[in-house]
């Protein structure tokens, strides 16, 4: 009777048009899946070639313009996607590979201390020398002499400096287990007034204070006023006295900015939203995951533009680890 009962809501189907439909259901789950899993290995195979690209250039200086292009990844997003895949930063890898190669020529070959330390990246041999010991609890010509001792694995990442060999491919880092809610959503575009600071994230307060303190007095705080957070660099590139960060409020259509304010829209389209309960502080932790675990395994692109926060709940009156912020992806659209 259930069976018959749901066929009747679906339609007057015949027992062959109904396997017809489970059928075509069926492809559409795997087809999705494929498509899922081609997404992971596109972006696997990506950072496998800039991985190639960074041991085949490691004595350049590369800008994360050079290796999003590489990636054919956005230059807004390619760093988060980058860290959150390997664990650790473009200059953290670069410094680490340029130390295991180090490793590996002093015990491979004649060239001199200095000279090692030099193509390391260091200004002096006694630079090198003190930053290899607290690496490896030796200095570089007592592991020269010991042949038997490894260079230790110092990362959870599965990259090592490989010689006269490619990277093929890596086990992508997993900080923890992803239990993260993700929403696919359209936005419309947002009209906001806006305070821009530059400097450290954590010191935009004041630009808050200015906004609100213009803003107040002709009523916009209430109703449906949202409070929004748009960083425009990643604190984990740009040096903290030149990070960009707009702190916005929606306005009604007909604000045109007052004094300290202005006024700009924040570009609508497809955005992936997850929500980040605890403190502003650890929201790195958070983007990390999503442009590392879960859009690496997704079917979804980034798009060139920032991402944005909304602020659901008041820092004045609540806990750090109580704080609700709603975080905002921006997606290429199909």
């Amino acid at each position: 009777m259930k069976k018959k009962y749901y066929l009747s809501q679906v339609g007057n189907f015949t027992d062959i048009n109904f396997r017809v439909w489970q059928y075509a259901r069926r492809n559409i789950y795997m087809d999705k899946s494929l498509m899922q899993l081609n997404t992971r290995k596109s972006y696997l195979t990506r950072m496998v070639n800039v991985l190639n690209y960074i041991q085949d250039n490691l004595d350049k200086e590369l800008t994360l313009q050079e290796l999003a292009a590489e990636a054919c990844f956005s230059s807004y997003h390619f760093h988060r996607i980058f860290s959150g895949m390997l664990g650790e930063s473009v200059k953290e890898l670069v410094r680490r590979l340029r130390l295991e190669r180090a490793a590996i020529q002093l015990q491979t070959s004649t060239t001199s201390i200095l000279e090692i330390a030099l193509s390391a990246g260091y200004e002096s041999d006694m630079a090198f020398s003190r930053m290899f010991k607290v690496k490896t609890g030796l200095s570089p010509s007592v592991f020269r002499r010991s042949l038997q001792i490894k260079y230790p694995c110092l990362t959870q990442s599965t990259i090592r400096y490989v010689t006269n060999e490619r990277i093929a491919s890596f086990e992508p880092f997993r900080e923890k287990e992803l239990n993260m809610n993700v929403i696919i959503k359209h936005v419309d575009d947002i009209l906001v007034g806006f305070v821009r600071h530059v400097g450290p994230y954590q010191d935009c307060g004041p630009a808050w204070d200015t906004l609100c303190c213009a803003l107040a007095p002709e009523g916009l705080l209430g109703g449906d006023a949202k409070m929004i957070g748009v960083s425009h660099d990643d604190p984990d590139v740009i040096a903290a006295q030149k990070l960009r960060y707009d702190a916005c409020i929606t306005v009604p259509k007909d604000f045109s900015g007052i004094d300290g304010v202005a006024v700009k829209s924040i570009s609508g389209g497809r955005y992936a939203m997850t929500t980040h309960i605890g403190s502003y502080e650890t929201l790195g932790t958070t983007y990390r995951q999503i442009f590392g675990q879960w859009l690496s395994q997704s079917d979804f692109e980034p798009a060139d533009k920032p991402c944005f926060e909304i602020y659901l709940n008041d820092p004045e009156s609540t806990a750090p680890e109580d704080l609700v912020t709603d975080i905002y992806i921006p997606l290429e659209e199909d």
